[in-house]
């Protein structure tokens, strides 16, 4: 196979040993800790469901960030039949996982760079990217490694019209599924396109051929423009946000937590500073031949990304972690870019494997604590539901003792993935997701309770069949003792209650603390776009 593909077999051996490694967090778990993983595979359900007569639902066939479902469906269709629902899921995100990492070692292969440097850097696939479950966005990288290597190969300036005609549909295709996969990764390739025009200029191409090159992606731009607009008015248009206290990212934890940003503890650090070491051993060992033996070109667009991370608001069009998504492909590309170290190709490809499997060791294990502990009740409240309830979610606790950020925000919907129905919250309310209300959903009950549970109030119950509660002993016995809820499920840190007939129904009526931009953000996350 090697042979056919053109590929060295020691390429692919690698390729593998770092698939396999990746996926082996989801293999050892049942429910991965991916917190918006659950929201994206109900949209895979709705989309069946928006299909048919009646539907509550409407399709946008247009919209960006659908790519990726493309890869959750699939996955659905050959796992969901004979493992179910949660699997599918788990497999979609996997395979979005891996691809990652393929596209890794894709750049390395066909820009010919060291194979040890690609697998270090799938590391990075565990990134808060992964954690938060930003699948739209991860879907993204492999098509702009494709991107990057059709802007590589483009036919000289003297070649044949047919070769450029290709290049130039090949081009004006990527354009377009960068566009569907993410835009924020159409956006990336646009400004990549500019730049690397600008270089082929100063080498002396001309104009003629550069505008040639940019008349697809133009019309994909046009129409991107064209979709940005029809939801200019919504709430998914909101205006930057930077933190205070910016300058903190450029304090080397900050590094941590932009480039991972998953894991509690300290492995994260060893992990970027062993990237860290491995950069600085490598710029040391060819400092002499520095210009010759580093990708100038995987090194400028890993600069760039470095520094969006720094520079760009940490919030803008209902989008969180704007800035800190472009750090762990930065790290990746400069990786690439590197020099290869200074040792036998068989020992670097060793060590990185060696780094990459202590990672994952650590990783899985904090997978399988954290769905023992932490994911308790989740199945058993999965299992008692009956099909099509109207299920609301609340974790009290909105945190972990082993994972950063939020990471059972969504865990509600892993019973819309299983038994379709209603929940409180839905990716399908927000405007650019592929599968959402039509009209839209204005929900009586009480509006961002699955960020900020403790503004439940007593008439929002009437208006569901279930809840399923994370929360910690004393409030969980508040719950108990609430006499129109009944629990079905043993304690547990999750724990499900069957909602009376004689539960207080009370349409929400304004004002209220929350404000429209701090309910979750869009599609497809609760942060997002993915």
């Amino acid at each position: 196979m090697s042979a056919d593909l053109g590929i060295p077999a020691g390429r692919l051996l690698t390729f593998a040993a770092s698939a396999l490694l990746v996926a082996v967090p989801f293999a050892a778990v049942t429910l991965p800790p991916l917190t918006d993983l659950p929201q994206h595979a109900a949209q895979v359900r709705l989309f069946g469901e928006a299909m048919a007569a009646g539907s509550p639902y409407a399709v946008q066939w247009g919209t960006p960030y659908s790519l990726v479902y493309l890869v959750l469906a699939a996955a659905w269709g050959l796992v969901g039949p004979w493992a179910g629902a949660v699997a599918a899921a788990k497999a979609g995100a996997a395979a979005v996982a891996i691809l990652w990492a393929a596209a890794i070692h894709l750049l390395a292969w066909r820009c010919e760079r060291p194979a040890a440097a690609a697998v270090l850097a799938s590391t990075l696939v565990f990134s808060h990217l992964l954690y938060w479950g930003f699948l739209p966005f991860m879907m993204g990288f492999p098509l702009f490694a494709l991107w990057l290597l059709a802007l590589r190969r483009e036919p000289p300036p003297g070649a044949e019209g047919r070769s450029r005609l290709a290049a130039a549909l090949t081009v004006t295709l990527l354009a377009a599924l960068l566009y569907l996969a993410h835009a924020l990764w159409f956006a990336a390739g646009l400004g990549w396109l500019a730049v690397d025009s600008l270089l082929r200029l100063r080498r002396g191409e001309g104009w003629r051929l550069l505008a040639r090159r940019a008349a697809g992606p133009a019309l994909v731009a046009a129409l991107a423009a064209a979709w940005f607009a029809s939801i200019a008015g919504t709430s998914f248009a909101t205006p930057p946000l930077w933190v205070p206290q910016t300058w903190r990212r450029l304090l080397p934890g900050a590094w941590v937590e932009a480039a991972f940003g998953g894991l509690r503890g300290g492995i994260e650090t060893v992990a970027l500073a062993a990237i860290l070491a491995w950069l600085g051993f490598a710029l040391w060992g060819s400092r002499r031949q520095l210009r010759a033996r580093t990708d100038r070109g995987l090194a400028l667009l890993g600069g760039l990304f470095f520094a969006a991370a720094l520079v760009l608001p940490d919030k803008l069009v209902n989008t969180i972690e704007f800035n800190d998504r472009w750090m762990p492909p930065a790290f990746a590309l400069l990786l690439l870019a590197a020099p290869p170290l200074r040792l036998p190709r068989w020992v670097a490809r060793t060590l990185a494997l060696v780094l990459l499997a202590g990672f994952v060791a650590v990783t899985t294990g904090v997978w399988r604590q954290v769905e023992r502990y932490e994911l308790a009740g989740v199945e058993p409240a999965l299992a008692a539901l009956p099909d099509a309830p109207r299920v609301l979610g609340l974790d009290f606790v909105r945190s972990s003792v082993w994972l950063d950020h939020q990471p059972f925000l969504q865990t509600f919907a892993w019973a819309q993935v299983v038994h379709g129905g209603e929940l409180n919250f839905s990716f399908a309310d927000f405007p650019p997701s592929p599968v959402v209300y039509s009209p839209p959903r204005q929900p009586p009950w009480t509006p961002g309770m699955e960020w900020y549970p403790q503004a439940v109030r007593p008439g929002d119950f009437g208006w569901f069949d279930y809840v399923l509660v994370r929360a910690p002993e004393a409030v969980q016995r508040q719950f108990e003792a609430a006499p129109f809820l009944d629990a079905v499920t043993l304690p547990a840190p999750w724990r499900l209650y069957r909602v009376g007939e004689d539960a207080p129904r009370t349409p929400f009526a304004p004002p209220h603390p929350l404000t429209p931009d701090r309910r979750s953000t869009a599609p497809p996350a609760p942060t997002a776009p993915g």
